[in-house]
């Protein structure tokens, strides 16, 4: 029998090319512009994906949830994880960061 999943990741489409701090500095504007705050960053999973950049991502500090994404430049990899699990403003808010996430990355694309 297959393991029921517990999360979707949702990817997002990066440019080539860009250096990590392109990378969080459009992270940050797409946080905000989608309502958000980034209330953690880290690594993820460093055996996994060593070096990447691990956001947590929030619409209120007493709010239960958050969004969670992973960039990992090894691959150029951008990848929001939504858990089954979270709250309903999760799901309503993961289409919101994700198009900003895009908007941010096209215009750095040129």
């Amino acid at each position: 029998m297959a393991k029921e999943k517990k999360s979707d990741n949702v990817y997002v489409d990066l440019p080539t090319g860009l250096s990590r701090d392109q990378i969080m500095a459009a992270v940050e504007r797409a946080s905000e512009a989608a309502g958000m705050y980034i209330s953690h960053i880290g690594g993820y999973s460093r055996k996994k994906y060593p070096g990447s950049v691990h956001w947590h991502f929030k619409r209120d500090a007493k709010e239960r949830g958050l969004i969670d994404a992973t960039y990992w430049d090894v691959k150029e990899l951008l990848w929001l994880m939504i858990r089954h699990s979270e709250p309903e403003w999760v799901h309503k808010f993961a289409p919101k960061l994700k198009r900003a996430l895009n908007k941010e990355f096209a215009a750095l694309a040129g």
